[in-house]
């Protein structure tokens, strides 16, 4: 049985089968009203919580939520909020009350809620929490490895994609507590890997389908420099691809420069027989009819019904109570779209019905690092990738990393494989940047990478704006650890192990170039001295090592011998202790 066979399997059965209807929840960062009058959308970058009208987007109501609000979901008679910056969530009950329910992880994403039972995910601490709303209280706390972001119930089943795991796990919530079904991966061709599911929604007709990317990231080596970064098309195909995973449907995107050129998929929903995503990076939104087939072998299509030109960045989507109208929350615009399905395939790209801004408030970034910010989010301007294929987001989500280790050769580049390293670690504090210290400065760091991997020319791009961006965006927040004496015990050994020598500072880092990483077996992995990573958040970062060779952090203290302090001589039990003081990082 293949993948899709698989979660067909898993799921009941697709849109556009007689299947009975299921009722579903969905997490985005925006939610209708029970009445539909009325949508709330977060809005992290200015902590507020906002309530718009569906008429015409006019703002009615804000909410100050400090920790940026990520997501929303309904439980009947509340609405949780998830926050990016502190591990908590918000509950605001009918009454317009609210409280914060502190729950075990550094920071909180997506929120799906059905029938009284409401589950949040925690990427960086690899959790999901299920949470009585009404209480508010944590009733269970799951152990879900793979970094689990997105989240959605159907029925009876829950599904969460896994972006380090590159995977989507089931579970069945008839018995009681969440009972694992299967860990599926999320398709690729050969030689390429999975990356990123962004995003996942549930069909009331039962399944779910979830965004994810498809990468070539070490796959054919023998290409020649020539063939350029990856934002060239090689023999006309992307090197990264935009997928769906579900019943129905796989590749929908196509860059030959006509209106299916989409990067960056970001939300997904799924209503009215329809199907639409947005794509943050290429600023469009695709609406489709799913058409599977008998076979559930054979998978099913998309059939394009249009394609909608929309603001920056659309980040989330929710659906009209017939599936007919969409709207999408432009967060860089800090604006609300609505779009209207057309009744039969349009010609062309066609415009929102409207679009409205709501009021933005104070921002932790800078002007110049908020325009930084929209080019790193960007595969629209050809200035920054002529192709629409890439964006910086592409490698480093949420100005982070993405997990992998890629195989980098142009015609400027000589041929190595390196890990990606976090975006946010271009900052003054950690200079110099890549892992063998090669730039002093992020503009030129941006810069080059424009010009050797995404293929563009630069040209009438602030480089320093996306510098300003780096500089200023946050690091993963921290949490506190569940065992606090054994990491009190691992900070000590941390200290006496000589491990602070190095992992010096507010990061964790001195700056300075090191020979302490075993000589890989890969001719292209090899590099005599490494930059001192930063340590921060270090328990979400897996695989570690410049080229991803060290898949946990136990590893990355017992493969090196003592060139990362003297950890030979270490107790299982004293290792147990200094990982628990890395986690708590």
């Amino acid at each position: 049985m293949n993948a899709r066979a698989s979660l067909l399997a898993i799921a009941l059965a697709a849109c556009g089968h007689d299947a009975p209807v299921v009722e579903t929840s969905t997490s985005s960062t925006m939610l209708l009203d029970a009445d539909g009058t009325s949508a709330w959308v977060t809005s992290p970058d200015d902590d507020a919580l906002v309530r718009v009208s569906t008429s015409d987007g006019s703002e009615l109501a804000r909410i100050a939520m400090p920790g940026e609000p990520q997501e929303i979901a309904s439980t009947g008679t509340e609405r949780v909020v998830t926050l990016g910056r502190t591990g908590a969530v918000v509950v605001l009950h009918a009454d317009d009350t609210s409280e914060t329910l502190t729950v075990p992880c550094a920071w909180t994403r997506s929120v799906a809620s059905l029938h009284g039972r409401t589950f949040v995910t925690c990427p960086d601490d690899d959790r999901v929490i299920e949470i009585d709303a009404g209480a508010p209280r944590v009733v269970w706390t799951i152990a879900l490895a793979g970094e689990p972001t997105a989240i959605a119930i159907a029925g009876e089943h829950l599904a969460v994609t896994l972006a380090r795991a590159r995977a989507l796990a089931t579970f069945d919530l008839s018995m009681g507590a969440p009972t694992p079904i299967a860990t599926t991966p999320l398709p690729v061709d050969a030689m390429r890997s999975a990356s990123q599911p962004a995003s996942i929604a549930a069909d009331p007709h039962g399944g779910f389908a979830a965004l994810y990317l498809s990468v070539a990231n070490d796959g054919n080596r023998d290409l020649p420099p020539e063939s350029g970064g990856y934002g060239a098309l090689v023999d006309g195909s992307p090197r990264i691809e935009p997928r769906v995973f579900g019943p129905c449907g796989d590749r929908y995107a196509r860059f030959d420069g006509g209106e299916l050129a989409m990067s960056g998929p970001s939300a997904i929903a799924i209503g009215g027989g329809l199907v639409w995503i947005a794509n943050l990076a290429t600023d469009n939104v695709l609406v489709a009819r799913c058409t599977t087939h008998d076979d559930a072998n054979v998978g099913g299509t998309l059939d394009v019904l249009a394609t909608f030109r929309v603001g920056r960045a659309p980040r989330g989507i929710v659906l009209s109570t017939d599936g007919r109208a969409a709207y999408v929350d432009l967060g860089f615009d800090w604006a609300i779209a609505r779009l209207d399905a057309p009744d039969a395939r349009a010609g062309s790209r066609l415009d929102p019905a409207w679009t409205r801004r709501r009021t933005r408030g104070t921002t932790t970034l800078s002007d110049a690092a908020l325009r930084g910010r929209s080019l790193f989010f960007d595969a629209v301007d050809t200035h920054l990738t002529p192709s629409g294929v890439v964006s910086c987001s592409t490698c480093h989500p949420r100005g982070g990393e993405d997990g992998l280790s890629w195989f980098l050769h142009t015609t400027n580049v000589p041929r190595k494989l390196r890990r990606t390293p976090a975006a946010w670690g271009a900052r003054t504090a950690l200079l110099p940047y890549h892992w063998d210290g090669q730039f002093t400065d992020a503009a030129t760091l941006a810069q080059t990478t424009t010009h050797e991997l995404m293929n563009g020319d630069g040209l009438l791009v602030s480089f320093d704006d996306i510098a300003a961006y780096l500089s200023e965006l946050a690091p993963p927040p921290t949490r506190m650890p569940d065992d606090p004496a054994a990491a009190t015990r691992g900070a000590a050994i941390f200290a006496s192990a000589g491990c602070a020598t190095c992992h010096s500072g507010a990061y964790s880092a001195d700056g300075l170039s090191h020979a302490v990483i075993p000589e890989s077996q890969d001719a292209d992995a090899r590099l005599a001295a490494v930059d001192t990573p930063s340590l921060v958040a270090v328990r979400a970062r897996a695989p570690f090592f410049h080229d991803g060779s060290a898949a946990t952090l136990r590893a990355t203290i017992t493969v090196a011998g003592d060139t990362h302090g003297t950890t030979s001589t270490l107790t299982p039990t004293e290792i147990d202790d200094l990982v628990a003081y890395l986690e708590s990082l």
